[in-house]
């Protein structure tokens, strides 16, 4: 279900998304429309937020994901799956 545009703001631009599949506690993972993209987030192994993309490269900056993961969780009010 696609809600309300959330938006972030990263290197003096503003960027619009909508989340596709929030995060639970189960599965901090979620799913993102960005700039007409499906983007799937997860945290890899070190802990940094990542884009999951089945087809090929990334299709959006590290650092920009990186932010709209952080985003979201506080958002969300989700700990990461191993935090107590």
């Amino acid at each position: 279900m696609i809600g309300l545009p959330l938006w972030v703001k990263y290197q003096q631009r503003a960027y619009l998304y909508y989340i596709i599949v929030p995060p639970c506690k189960r599965d901090s993972s979620f799913e993102i429309l960005l700039e007409g993209k499906n983007c799937k987030i997860a945290l890899d192994a070190t802990d940094t937020w990542v884009e999951r993309n089945d087809t090929g490269p990334a299709l959006c900056d590290a650092e920009l994901i990186r932010l709209i993961g952080k985003v979201v969780i506080a958002h969300f009010h989700i700990r990461k799956p191993h935090c107590n």
